[in-house]
């Protein structure tokens, strides 16, 4: 069992959509996902009410941080391939990765510098963390609600300060989507958003399975498709977020 979790002390950071996208991602290649809404919030717990949820996708709420041992062990009783924890956008709510204690930590970041500053200031506190505990924790940062076609002159000095701060960055980046808004009041995955004839949706999964396969790389795991729940063929090459960076 696989564990990652998505911090950052910032709220609107874009972790919750970053996180879904992984978990209905790792769901289309055949893996059973239970993810932990650790937001007060509870955006992945409301989503997860609207129909047409996956079969194989859990949500265990933990609205406070005294909630995260319980919903853990719902988590983990779902036998799941992949536990996905999603939380709250403060510097307190951050701390509930340690909980956890993933194999990976996200920080997802659109390219402002605020965003920058607290996407710094999230990568210390698992340094530290890995610190105290004698193993370091692997983290990278996720450029989020990117411009499709236009690279702004502010993303590449956010880009440069992550670097110049010793901070890695994933390859792939979330572009900006309608799509991915749409999920949350819609429900379910894309075969939702195509029912609904909804634009833009063979664009935003071709840039989710690019977003897979770069956690996927950096894990070291490929997930071995369900014999009972076949996984969707590849989607067409997405343009990563090298050019950015």
């Amino acid at each position: 069992m696989n564990s990652i979790a998505f911090i950052s002390p910032k709220g609107g950071a874009g972790k919750t959509t970053a996180s879904l996208l992984l978990a209905l991602g790792l769901v289309a290649r055949g893996c059973r996902v239970a993810m932990i809404d650790s937001d007060p919030n509870k955006p992945l717990a409301r989503w997860a009410e609207l129909p047409g949820k996956p079969e194989r996708l859990s949500v265990h709420p933990a609205p406070t941080l005294h909630d995260l041992a319980d919903a853990r062990r719902e988590a983990v009783r779902a036998e799941p391939d992949w536990i996905i924890l999603d939380t709250e956008g403060s510097e307190r709510g951050a701390m509930a990765f340690a909980a956890l204690r993933p194999d990976l930590v996200l920080t997802p970041l659109g390219g402002s510098q605020l965003e920058a500053n607290e996407a710094i200031k999230a990568a210390e506190m698992v340094r530290a963390f890995g610190q105290r505990g004698g193993r370091p924790l692997p983290h990278r940062c996720l450029l989020t609600r990117i411009p499709a076609a236009i690279r702004p002159r502010s993303l590449k000095t956010v880009v440069s300060q992550l670097r110049a701060s010793d901070i890695e960055i994933l390859p792939t980046a979330l572009l900006e989507k309608e799509a991915f808004r749409a999920l949350f009041s819609i429900g379910g995955g894309f075969e939702a958003l195509e029912a609904s004839k909804f634009a833009g949706i063979t664009a935003a999964k071709a840039n989710v399975e690019a977003y897979v396969s770069a956690v996927l790389d950096l894990v070291g795991k490929t997930p071995a498709p369900d014999p009972g729940h076949p996984p969707s063929p590849p989607a067409p090459p997405q343009p990563s977020g090298g050019e950015a960076q």
